[in-house]
């Protein structure tokens, strides 16, 4: 018995279908979120082993590990100008490299460099309580927590076309109806809604 005859029976009994599906899934889904490119690659290289029928040719295996690096290193490269899967593996490398020493000579800061997820998240969320909290207060003219004067202090309001507030602010607001497109009264107040739910 050769080694394929063996293979195709010895997978199929120990690697069910539907294991082989989840692989394929995760492997289309595969991104890079903060891991090291070698990491990464091991875990490209290890779903690829299970993607032979999805991934028949050294072009698509360049095309999907392009699209799981992150923005950082896509942004050098293109996935034209890769013969094999090796080639664009090595610039990813070369590029890691340089990005480490951007970091290193203060031109980039780590945080920028594959960002996790949960990070990101909560960089956001505490820049939003700055606002709130100790940041500045809500500005009267447009409403929004900001430093110095507001830019649309002196700006007229395209609605009433006095200066001192923004269009979301105005007083002079007229509601409309998006059942009737009367004003003066929203959707739900409508008359027409009104009278048929009676």
């Amino acid at each position: 018995m050769t080694w394929d005859e063996f293979k195709v029976p010895f997978l199929r009994h120990h690697n069910p279908k539907a294991v082989i599906n989840r692989i394929q899934e995760e492997f289309i889904q595969l991104r890079q979120k903060g891991e090291t490119i070698d990491k990464i690659t091991g875990i490209f290289m290890d779903k690829l082993r299970f993607c032979d029928e999805l991934v028949t040719t050294e072009e698509q295996k360049i095309y999907y590990y392009y699209n799981m690096l992150s923005a950082e290193y896509r942004e050098f490269m293109t996935p034209s100008k890769y013969e094999t899967l090796t080639e664009i593996i090595n610039t990813a490398r070369e590029r890691e490299i340089e990005l480490k020493k951007e970091i290193e000579r203060g031109e980039r800061r780590a945080m920028d460099v594959n960002p996790s997820p949960t990070k990101k998240a909560r960089t956001t969320e505490s820049v939003k309580k700055t606002d709130v909290k100790g940041g500045s207060p809500s500005c009267k003219v447009c409403g929004k927590g900001h430093k110095g004067e507001c830019r649309f202090k002196y700006n007229p309001c395209p609605i009433y076309g006095k200066t001192g507030h923004t269009a979301s602010l105005c007083p002079g607001k007229v509601s409309v109806c998006y059942k009737c497109y009367q004003p003066g009264h929203k959707k739900s107040e409508c008359p027409e809604l009104v009278g048929k739910k009676n």
